[in-house]
C-alpha cells in the first residue's frame, strides 16, 4: 500500500501543477493578510492623530495598496510579483525593527510565518513557470515513442 503523502505548510511540494498552484497561492493569501492588517494600523493612526507602535502612519496605506498588488499578480501567478511581494515584506520589518530600535520586533512568530508563505510563493510561480515549460515540451513527442523517465503523464 502507498502511504498518504504528507503535506509540509512551511516547505510544500511544488513537483506538480497542483502542488505549485498551491504553494504560488500562499503568497496571495500572506500578502492579502499584510493589507489588511496594514490597513488597520494605518487607519488607526488617522482616528487617534498619531502615530501607531513608533513608526507607523498614514503613509501605511501606500504598504496596503502595495501588497494588495501583490497579492493580485501572485494570483495571476507572476513571478515578479511573488519575487516583490517576499523583498517588500522583508524590507517592512527590516524598516520596522530599525524605526524602532529593537531587534525583538513585536509579531516575530507571524513574520516568520508570513516569510515562509511568501518563499513558498516564489517557489511555486518560478515551480509553475518550469512544469508549463517542461509540459510544453513533451506535447510534440509523437504517441508512439517513449517519454523521458520523470515527465509528466510517464
Amino acid at each position: 500500500m502507498t502511504e498518504p503523502k504528507k503535506h509540509n505548510v512551511f516547505w510544500p511540494s511544488v513537483s506538480s501543477l497542483g502542488d505549485a498552484k498551491k504553494a504560488a497561492g500562499y503568497g496571495t493569501g500572506a500578502a492579502i493578510v499584510v493589507a489588511v492588517i496594514t490597513a488597520a494600523f494605518a487607519t488607526w493612526t488617522l482616528v487617534s492623530k498619531s502615530t501607531v507602535i513608533g513608526y507607523i502612519d498614514a503613509w501605511a496605506y501606500v504598504d496596503a495598496i502595495l501588497f494588495s498588488a501583490v497579492a493580485f499578480g501572485v494570483h495571476k501567478e507572476s513571478r515578479f510579483s511573488a519575487l516583490a511581494g517576499l523583498a517588500l515584506f522583508i524590507l517592512e520589518k527590516t524598516h520596522q525593527m530599525y524605526a524602532t530600535g529593537q531587534f525583538q520586533f513585536q509579531g516575530a512568530v507571524l513574520a516568520v510565518f508570513l516569510t515562509m508563505m511568501f518563499v513558498s510563493s516564489v517557489r511555486g510561480t518560478f515551480a509553475l513557470r518550469h512544469l508549463r515549460k517542461q509540459s510544453d515540451g513533451q506535447q510534440g513527442v509523437p504517441a508512439d515513442q517513449p517519454r523521458p523517465a520523470g515527465s509528466a503523464g510517464s
